[in-house]
């Protein structure tokens, strides 16, 4: 992205200004330029690569990928591949950064929709023609803030992404255009007609994870007429595991360079405002018949006859790596007051636990006694990592990490099907296992609550 700045002295290639500047520019693959002729004065354009605007929390808990394209080439005119809808959804755009993506967002707020612009900085109307719905005002009289219906789109002069905050009422210029313009991103090489994606997983994602992922991008897709298939090796997971597991497309006889489009991170995509509109629930179809026989048969030996009240409680790397964001996963002390509440409440006579971590295992243990059930697994204490700082690091660790990998797969979602099979849940935080566990139960838990815990409790 380019930023305008003050005129420097640095030296600089000189381009003569027009609405087409950063075009020029982009082309001739220079950082910084010094432009003449504007009737606002002379000015600087200096490039910054969009992943180093995004702030370092982020990128933690993206770890080690890029977020967003640098979109060296665009065309704002090619209406049939920009997505348009979080433009379209709002009445009022304002726009508080006066830069290369804000210049051509509100061009084409200005040109596809109905909303009144907004800027704080006159210099706009040396880049977009005068209109009733383009505005200049030092202070916006409607944001986000005030609008509890919504109809503003407040773009923000510092980070924003919209998906990890939750909401697209509120976002900043770089993730705003990477929602705009990300299928031109994906499909501008593609000469022909494209029939198919082909997603790859970054290798630290577990698999709940890589099936949310592929979930959402089938349906993301789907929109576009597109069919998904994951890559061969395309996750850490083997393939002859993926399929005998799960129910995963796999590459089409026909699937080349020529129709598909090939996407090496789909962190970059899942952060759009489309893809967020595409939910990542997976339901008890992604399971292969021969596993969803067997997970049943499980349930009913070890759950029947009792009214079990689940519990999903992770620690263990969502402790050691301080990768939760701005919550963390409540503990066994924080969670004990409600557990003890439900049983009082509902008469549950067994608590089936999931957890990684054998410490937790053994505080519920010591606290409920033989009222608690768990998978027999390997677990891991916070103790453990010591040179690690996630469980996919610590697998890796061992003799056979394949055989370690399968087993600890195999026993994931034992778990998450028997939480399913429970009367109620309770979950230590945001995690896979809580939209999964909810979306193979289909919405009959007698109740069901997710802790919160925000960072400034300890």
């Amino acid at each position: 992205m380019f930023r305008i700045t003050e005129r420097t002295d640095a030296e600089a290639e000189t381009l003569q200004h027009s609405r087409d500047v950063f075009s020029q520019a982009l082309k001739l693959g220079k950082k910084l330029y010094h432009v003449t002729g504007a009737s606002f004065g002379d000015y600087d354009i200096s490039y910054v690569k969009n992943n180093d605007l995004v702030p370092e929390k982020y990128r933690k808990i993206k770890k080690g990928t890029d977020i967003y394209p640098s979109y060296l080439t665009y065309d704002s005119g090619n209406v049939d591949n920009l997505e348009l809808s979080l433009l379209k959804e709002h009445r009022i755009i304002e726009f508080e950064e006066f830069n290369e993506y804000s210049i051509v967002l509100g061009q084409l707020a200005l040109s596809h929709t109905d909303a009144e612009v907004y800027y704080h900085d006159e210099r706009i109307y040396g880049f977009i023609e005068p209109s009733e719905r383009l505005h200049v005002s030092e202070t916006f009289d409607r944001t986000a803030e005030d609008d509890p219906e919504h109809h503003t789109l407040h773009v923000a002069d510092e980070f924003v992404s919209g998906t990890l905050e939750g909401s697209f009422h509120t976002i900043s210029t770089m993730p705003l255009f990477h929602s705009v313009f990300f299928w031109q991103d994906l499909a501008g090489h593609i000469k022909g007609k494209v029939r198919y994606v082909e997603v790859a997983i970054a290798d630290n994602v577990g698999i709940g994870g890589v099936l949310s992922y592929y979930t959402m991008a089938k349906k993301l897709f789907a929109t576009k007429g597109w069919d998904t298939f994951l890559r061969k090796n395309g996750s850490r997971y083997p393939d002859e595991m993926i399929h005998h597991y799960f129910n995963i497309s796999e590459c089409p006889d026909d699937a080349d360079a020529s129709n598909t489009v090939f996407i090496d991170n789909f962190t970059s995509i899942s952060m759009t405002y489309l893809c967020s509109k595409c939910s990542s629930d997976i339901d008890t179809s992604i399971l292969s018949d021969v596993f969803r026989s067997e997970l049943e048969e499980y349930a009913e030996t070890v759950l029947g006859g009792h009214k079990v009240l689940g519990i999903l409680i992770r620690g263990t790397d969502y402790i050691a790596s301080g990768m939760t964001g701005a919550r963390q996963m409540a503990t066994v002390e924080d969670m004990l007051p409600t557990i003890q509440e439900w049983i009082r409440e509902d008469g549950y006579d067994r608590i089936f636990l999931a957890t990684e971590d054998q410490d937790v295992l053994e505080k519920m243990k010591k606290e409920f006694g033989a009222m608690v059930i768990a998978v027999s697994q390997v677990r891991h204490r916070v103790s453990d990592f010591v040179n690690v700082k996630l469980l996919s690091d610590l697998e890796k660790t061992e003799d056979d990490y394949t055989a370690v990998l399968e087993d600890n797969t195999s026993n994931y979602f034992y778990a998450l099907y028997l939480l399913s099979r429970c009367q109620s849940l309770m979950v230590s935080g945001q995690c896979h296992g809580w939209t999964v566990a909810n979306s193979f139960n289909e919405g009959h838990y007698l109740r069901s609550y997710k802790f919160q815990v925000g960072l400034e409790k300890h």
